[in-house]
């Protein structure tokens, strides 16, 4: 394996391949200096730079500021490959929780849809346009100990960067079909499209309807019913979504014109988020994840952040747990621990960034 080979030369014991997708295989590594941390593997011709630069955005502001972003610690490039070394999220996918095919209390929805908004939120502040968030690109991480689930958007290669933040631009048609804004179903001749950041929230848009319905606002996620379901502009109102905010604010992110399409900014101050029953609806368990936060900040716990002590954004453990299983990061550290192999001279690894 000449990824694997590779890393293991550079100091970094492989512990276990994480997952492999169109671009890049992605391994969970150690070495003395970094610690655990993901390894994401590219051949040279299928790297994108922008994500690096992105990297380099977001990596001016410490990670408390917006903690649902999953961090780029640094990059090597070698003769015929890329990689960058990322911070390691401990559980699954979003994409793991929705095709369980189970029903989620809208509370943990709204904690987890907050999540990913004030994600999106930050890396349109900053002119980046992510073009593929979708289930299998929010991972999901359990810092031991917390009791507490936050959400990160990760997988950023295909990133556009703006020229000029919040204006519309050329650019290429990229993503993951049932998840692609109206406005990249319009390519001219070269592949390319007038678009701006409100692609991403047309695709979080889909993410919620998935969360709610277990479903896609079109029949499948076939090219000819994505199409069709373009073609008539037309959002049926689910049988599961009997609440008027709810609805309005999904209509809002999934409005096929995108200049009428809700920013993440907007969609934060939605009623849904909140109104009197978005209040009314938080969770008893995150109301204590967010006293236990708020007396640790007291405490100037650097490990915390003020989205922690804010029980809107809180996520328990147990809720994703009645979910996907008994899963217990404490005891999967442990075990990734017992697999750690002591560290020799020739295991030290120069950091370059």
């Amino acid at each position: 394996m000449e990824e694997s080979d590779l890393l293991k030369s550079q100091g970094f014991q492989v512990l276990k391949e994480i997952n492999q997708g169109a671009f890049a295989r992605i391994f969970l590594v150690n070495n003395p200096e970094l610690g655990i941390v993901a390894a994401k593997v590219f051949k040279n011709e299928d790297f994108n730079t922008e994500e690096w630069d992105t990297a380099g955005i977001l990596s001016k502001d410490p990670t408390q500021i917006c903690p649902f972003i999953n961090q780029s610690i640094l990059a090597k490039q070698f003769e015929s490959m890329t990689v960058i070394f990322m911070d390691y999220c401990n559980m699954r996918t979003l994409f793991d929780l929705i095709k369980t095919q189970k029903d989620i209390p809208i509370p943990v929805i709204r904690a987890m849809m907050k999540q990913i908004l004030e994600g999106i939120r930050y890396i349109h502040s900053k002119g980046i346009i992510h073009r593929d968030i979708k289930g299998g690109n929010i991972l999901l991480h359990s810092p031991p100990g917390s009791g507490k689930v936050i959400l990160k958007i990760s997988g950023f290669d295909i990133v556009q960067i703006q020229e000029h933040i919040g204006k519309e631009m050329m650019m290429d048609v990229a993503g993951t079909t049932p998840f692609m804004a109206p406005e990249f179903h319009k390519e001219d001749d070269q592949g390319q499209t007038l678009a701006d950041e409100k692609v991403d929230i047309w695709s979080a848009g889909i993410l919620f309807h998935q969360l709610i319905t277990h479903s896609f606002p079109f029949k499948s996620p076939k090219q000819v019913d994505i199409t069709q379901f373009i073609e008539a502009k037309h959002l049926e109102r689910p049988d599961l979504i009997k609440d008027n905010i709810t609805w309005d604010l999904l209509t809002k992110m999934l409005s096929f014109d995108r200049k009428e399409r809700i920013s993440a900014e907007n969609a934060l101050h939605h009623p849904f988020f909140t109104g009197e029953q978005a209040k009314a609806e938080i969770l008893p368990s995150a109301v204590q994840l967010a006293k236990a936060a708020l007396e640790a900040l007291q405490k100037v716990d650097t490990t915390v952040t003020l989205f922690d002590a804010d029980a809107s954004f809180s996520v328990p453990l147990v809720e994703i747990q009645k979910i996907i299983g008994m899963v217990d990061p404490e005891a999967d550290m442990t075990l990734l621990q017992s697999k750690i192999s002591q560290p020799t001279d020739s295991d030290k690894f120069e950091q370059k960034k």
